[in-house]
């Protein structure tokens, strides 16, 4: 999942930037990507806990 995501932020950030930021602003993307996807998959999860019990 996340390859598809790296590829397609890499493809358009160097269109976007010059060379030396471009590594910088990949990094974030990608972090702000991961947050999202924890963030929810731990929503879900504490629905599905509280749901439970």
């Amino acid at each position: 999942m996340f390859r598809v995501i790296e590829k397609g932020c890499s493809g358009y950030t160097k269109k976007l930037f010059p060379k030396k930021y471009y590594i910088e602003i990949f990094r974030v993307i990608v972090f702000m990507f991961s947050c999202i996807f924890a963030s929810v998959a731990a929503g879900i999860w504490f629905i599905d806990w509280n749901i439970l019990f």
